[in-house]
């Protein structure tokens, strides 16, 4: 990580600490973090912190967790007058993770070491598990 995306880290977790959905962490795990390029920012280069959750996703069970079908969903609005459209960026934010299974999600940047209190992304159950919630 380069000194200035150690800079970004480090206020990206700040502002994750201060809104309580990290908590610094003595966990045994510890997955690693990096900047990529996001696409749609690239045009203010803005990068984005990834935490590599594949050594705790070896781990983790598969959870399949089909959506219906677009055709069965268009039975329940065929006769709606009204329509709701939801903004579900960081949507996963919105699940609290057991006490207990906080310190799995540990991931470090230079000098810290932190831990999700929500549901992260980049867990490989995430999506399942959100969908389930949403349902």
């Amino acid at each position: 990580m380069s000194p200035s995306e150690y800079q970004a880290a480090k206020e990206e977790c700040q502002q994750l600490l201060e809104q309580g959905l990290i908590e610094p962490t003595n966990s045994s795990w510890a997955c690693a973090t990096f900047y990529v390029n996001k696409r749609v920012e690239q045009a203010r280069n803005k990068k984005r912190l990834v935490i590599d959750y594949r050594p705790l996703n070896m781990f983790l069970k598969d959870d399949k967790f089909p959506l219906r079908k677009i055709y069965s969903l268009h039975a329940y609005i065929k006769d709606a007058y009204y329509f709701s459209k939801f903004d579900l960026k960081s949507g996963f934010w919105q699940i609290g993770l057991d006490p207990k299974d906080r310190p799995k999600t540990a991931f470090c940047i230079p000098n810290a070491h932190y831990q999700w209190t929500v549901l992260p992304f980049g867990l490989k159950v995430a999506p399942s598990l959100f969908q389930k919630t949403m349902v």
